[in-house]
């Protein structure tokens, strides 16, 4: 069976990490099976949900006979992932989250991309859904086929980018060719809560030769919630930061553009680390957190390699407090925070 365009319809499995979704996992679900594109196996992953979410799972899986549900422990996104990874077993992988949802095109202007480009991965834009706004995301980089050392140029930016424009390292935007993933060897960090995407995906990018971007084409709904993972308090997040610095300093290629760039993903997600530690609820954990976090010997090192211009020029406030210790300002800024959660 073929598209209009020709291409052929090769198989596509979705993979859906589920935990607690039962108000917005029907929407996610239609949108799945309602894709132009027909020939899919769906994968849902229920993560130990407590809710209805496995009812759901199952309610849909009888109806259709693409959809598999496989059940487990709760063990978090990432390991969520690699699960469904294991069993997939269509020629492209992709993600979606529970709580969004895909334009009913998705899927077949991805492969269309992927197989008429003979490309590892497609990346689309995609509407971000805040309340009741919304606003289309798309990349700096022009839309078409990016290889070798322009691959790379991208690999390099998703490290430290966090402008409004950038390529951001996400699951559920992207399309990779399973048998290129499997052969790289890289898997979702097993446990890790939160940037289990961003460690995932720069190492990925290091490995990809061939890429499409759909950059002028949002395909995918990220629904930006109050619930989800990225507003919730995440116990250790700063070891997980820490342990994503470490491992890739490791694996990524030993190059001073590298390397650098890692110390600004360090200083990046430093802040990341105090905001999260603003929403845990026991001001002894607030107090133990922020301290562990101003007082890192890697932290330390990190800022210690910018001048004193440069550093201010790129991180601003945060990095003159830092550089001059003033960490009772940082403690108590974020002391703010956890008492009035804005």
């Amino acid at each position: 069976m073929r598209l209009k365009s020709g291409v052929k319809m090769v198989k596509v499995s979705i993979i859906v990490p589920v935990f607690n979704a039962e108000h917005t996992l029907p929407r996610c679900l239609d949108s799945i099976v309602n894709q132009t594109y027909r020939n899919i196996e769906l994968i849902l992953v229920n993560d130990g949900s407590s809710d209805s979410s496995k009812y759901i799972c199952e309610k849909y899986a009888e109806k259709y006979p693409f959809i598999h549900v496989i059940n487990q422990k709760n063990a978090g996104p990432a390991t969520a992932r690699n699960r469904g990874i294991d069993v997939a077993g269509g020629k492209y992988i992709c993600f979606a989250d529970a709580d969004d949802y895909m334009e009913n095109c998705m899927i077949e202007k991805m492969v269309e991309a992927a197989e008429k480009n003979n490309v590892e991965m497609v990346i689309c834009g995609y509407f971000q859904e805040i309340g009741s706004n919304t606003e289309i995301h798309t990349f700096s980089f022009d839309e078409g086929l990016y290889c070798g050392n322009r691959a790379r140029n991208i690999a390099m930016q998703i490290i430290d980018d966090m402008s409004k424009n950038r390529i951001p390292p996400y699951s559920w935007n992207r399309m990779i060719l399973r048998n290129f993933l499997k052969n790289t060897g890289v898997r979702y960090f097993d446990g890790m809560i939160r940037s289990e995407d961003y460690f995932f995906f720069v190492q990925l990018h290091f490995q990809t030769n061939r890429l499409f971007l759909l950059s002028n084409t949002p395909l995918y709904h990220y629904t930006d919630m109050d619930t989800s993972i990225t507003h919730t308090y995440i116990k250790g997040y700063w070891e997980t930061v820490v342990s994503i610095y470490e491992n890739l300093k490791e694996v990524l290629p030993d190059e001073l553009e590298i390397r650098n760039r890692l110390d600004n993903m360090l200083l990046q997600r430093t802040r990341i680390a105090f905001n999260n530690t603003s929403r845990c609820t026991c001001k002894r954990e607030f107090k133990y957190e922020m301290k562990k976090i101003l007082k890192s010997p890697l932290l330390k090192s990190a800022f210690g390699k910018y001048n004193f211009h440069e550093g201010i020029n790129r991180f601003g406030i945060f990095y003159l407090l830092l550089n001059k210790h003033l960490h009772t300002i940082i403690y108590l800024r974020y002391l703010l925070k956890f008492y009035f959660r804005w």
